[in-house]
């Protein structure tokens, strides 16, 4: 099993009733529809990188892996979250341009 993240030790002193409706929602959150597993996981990568949980990002890349995500798909993933996080990063200096 993998090393529990900060987030699964919270999650683990919760009540068992939410515990159990966190991972039935990501469960039904994850499973294939319009966009397969995969697709979802390389998705979920993309924003644990642009949120900067290093935890998420190498849970995700790994799920990622798992689904049949190549290296390069994460890379490219992981580079355009980077790349929203920077032009986010504007928008919020851009603040200092009024007035």
């Amino acid at each position: 099993m993998d090393k529990p993240t900060p987030a699964d030790t919270v999650l683990e002193k919760l009540d068992q009733e939410v515990q159990n409706a966190f991972k039935e929602l990501a469960q039904a959150i994850q499973k294939g529809g319009a966009l397969s597993t995969r697709e979802k996981a390389v998705i979920a990568l993309a924003c644990s990188v642009a949120i900067r949980c290093q935890d998420c990002a190498q849970r995700h890349a790994k799920l990622a892996k798992k689904a049949g995500a190549s290296q390069e798909e994460l890379l490219e993933a992981s580079a355009i979250a980077g790349l929203v996080r920077m032009g986010s990063g504007l928008n919020t200096a851009s603040t200092l341009l009024k007035d």
